[in-house]
């Protein structure tokens, strides 16, 4: 007779099992997630077919679509990284700014005295 005690299953492409830490783990035995065959690969880039004559193979509709959720996911990185430009010069010039503050203020309090003063005039 079976146990069920023994019975691992090896391969679940379409669940994951939420662990502890919020990992998706697929396999038990490794802590590894299945790499998906038809998520990227030389079928689903390649065209179906070609042309004898060199003209140019039309795209899929799925690959016109990947091909437009690639662009747009591109997109998307250009403006956030251009946030986090304008974001860490405002941080640098804001500090800077506080520094100038701070060293101005410096500046106005501390004053030259006694024989300073009048080296300073000459």
């Amino acid at each position: 007779m079976l146990s069920v005690k023994n019975f691992t299953l090896v391969r679940c492409f379409h669940k994951g099992v939420q662990t502890a830490r919020g990992a998706t783990v697929l396999n038990e035995q490794t802590k590894k997630c299945v790499r998906n065959p038809n998520k990227s690969s030389s079928l689903t880039h390649l065209p179906d077919y070609t042309f004898m004559d060199g003209r140019v193979t039309p795209f899929g509709a799925n690959q016109k679509k990947r091909i437009l959720q690639q662009r747009e996911i591109a997109k998307q990185i250009v403006t956030l990284s251009k946030e986090m430009d304008f974001a860490v010069e405002r941080y640098n010039r804001i500090n800077a700014e506080n520094e100038q503050r701070k060293s101005d203020l410096l500046r106005e309090k501390l004053k030259p005295k006694g024989h300073l003063l009048l080296k300073k005039t000459k």
